[in-house]
């Protein structure tokens, strides 16, 4: 929910500076909060990539035994 909270402000926010003729304002606004988007995305797929490799790794050992 928090996520959703913060796209609103942020659409909100790019919406307005649009209103208010801030074209280049609106844009940085948004390609700002999709660099934030996109890291948090790029952080979750190193966790899970290493996850997966435990969870293989388990595996084998398990299979080995």
């Amino acid at each position: 929910m928090i996520n959703q909270i913060a796209t609103v402000d942020t659409l909100n926010l790019a919406i307005d500076q649009i209103d208010e003729g801030n074209i280049e304002s609106a844009k940085d606004t948004l390609i700002s909060y999709r660099d934030i988007i996109q890291k948090e995305i790029d952080e979750f797929d190193k966790w899970a990539k290493v996850q997966s490799d435990i969870h293989t790794q388990l595996e084998l050992e398990a299979e080995g035994k």
